[in-house]
């Protein structure tokens, strides 16, 4: 009997043992407190806090599609053979002037652009800390095995790569972005040029830089920029940036100074060149249309001493002495407007000098640019957006260019 009581008692033993394991087994832990995304509205529309902290992200961007033309023409021949026996193209035509910023040939020209803004914000005791990364892809247009190629094949897949990247604490900006002669920090409606994406000429340009802005009371801002010029000159050296504009209801109003340590664009030790520097100023304003919401005219009045970066730049990618823009929006309705702009240009420097290109009656060479726009947004976030430009040289034929432009925004 007592062997039998033993054993029983060791079974249950073993029994009570078993359950006590297999219920310790079974316990499920209290769920941790899940902090769900917040809406950042300190910055308006589109912005979250990152789960854990303060900082409030953006994510914004597009997609197009355009298609394009252009009366911009090239006359390229065989002019020698490379060692490996591949033939050697030149383009030897000097009778147009080619198109800056498009692609010569007959025919549809057509191109997809991708493009994502990933920009972080927060507040602090210096003010507000930002940062802004940009991707961007573009491809289209012919196929790289022809002499005219200006790009890879547009059969292959977009090239994606990093198109801005920047921060900013209170005024005190850094990174690469616009040259502040094109597009200062914060600036608003004394940014680019005309109505048009395309903004006729004024000097679009994107650098390393370094800059200070001071924002003062009714709109008044002064901007100061310390930019890179890719060690031409002396390395030491940056190129200079100063602005200043008054912002309103009424509209805008600002001038603008730049400075270029080297307008060669050639190292300080390259032998056998004159180095010199160049300036241009400017001088813009923005007058709003009353009871027309989105409707005004800009006025731009451009001066440089030569074919320097601060300046309009032309059909022939060089500066003028003297420019002259005009551009007038119409908003027809919320959904609907029209821009025309018109661009004037007195004495074409030649490449990177201070000397005036002369024409076939001796007289130094002029130019004159015409645009017609229009963007209709026929639901949110979708627009459909055509352009034509005109241009015309001394003494060279006129050119046309344009596109028809869809895209999504988000």
């Amino acid at each position: 009997m007592n062997i039998k009581s033993l054993l029983f008692g060791s079974a249950a033993a073993l029994v009570a043992v078993s359950g006590a394991r297999a219920a310790d087994a079974v316990v499920v832990a209290e769920p941790e407190p899940v902090e769900y995304v917040r809406v950042c509205d300190t910055y308006g529309s589109g912005w979250f806090y990152i789960p854990g902290t303060e900082t409030c992200l953006s994510i914004s961007g597009y997609v197009w599609y355009q298609v394009g033309a252009n009366g911009y023409q090239t006359d390229f021949q065989q002019v020698g053979t490379a060692p490996d026996g591949s033939p050697i193209f030149e383009d030897v035509s000097n009778d147009t002037p080619g198109y800056v910023g498009g692609r010569t040939g007959d025919g549809w020209i057509k191109s997809t652009r991708a493009r994502v803004n990933i920009e972080s914000r927060s507040e602090t005791e210096w003010g507000t800390l930002r940062g802004m990364i940009r991707f961007q892809a573009d491809w289209g247009g012919r196929e790289r095995s022809t002499p005219t190629s200006l790009a890879g094949s547009p059969f292959a897949d977009g090239p994606v790569a990093i198109d801005q990247g920047w921060l900013a604490l209170g005024g005190f900006f850094a990174g690469y972005s616009e040259s502040a002669w094109a597009a200062s920090f914060r600036g608003g409606a004394t940014n680019f040029g005309s109505h048009s994406w395309g903004g006729m000429y004024y000097g679009y340009a994107q650098r390393h830089q370094m800059s200070y802005t001071f924002f003062g009371g009714n709109g008044f801002f002064a901007t100061l920029s310390l930019e890179d010029d890719a060690l031409a000159g002396d390395g030491y050296v940056p190129d200079v940036v100063a602005k200043v504009g008054v912002n309103q209801g009424w509209g805008s109003i600002w001038g603008r100074f730049g400075w270029e340590d080297d307008i060669t664009g050639l190292p300080d030790d390259v032998p056998g060149f004159d180095h010199q520097s160049g300036w241009g100023a400017s001088l813009a304003a923005q007058i709003n249309v009353p009871n027309s919401p989105g409707s005004s005219l800009r006025l731009f009045g451009y001066y440089a001493n030569s074919d320097t970066r601060f300046s309009t730049g032309s059909a022939l990618d060089v500066s003028p002495e003297w420019s002259i823009l005009a551009s007038y929006n119409h908003q027809f309705t919320e959904n609907f407007g029209v821009s025309v702009a018109g661009q004037y240009f007195a004495g074409l420097y030649e490449e990177g000098t201070d000397i005036k290109m002369v024409g076939l009656d001796g007289d130094d060479i002029n130019a004159w640019g015409a645009e017609i726009s229009a963007v209709w947004t026929p639901v949110t976030n979708f627009e459909v957006r055509p352009e034509i430009h005109y241009d015309k040289v001394d003494d060279l034929d006129g050119t046309v260019s344009g596109f028809l432009r869809f895209t999504r925004y988000f």
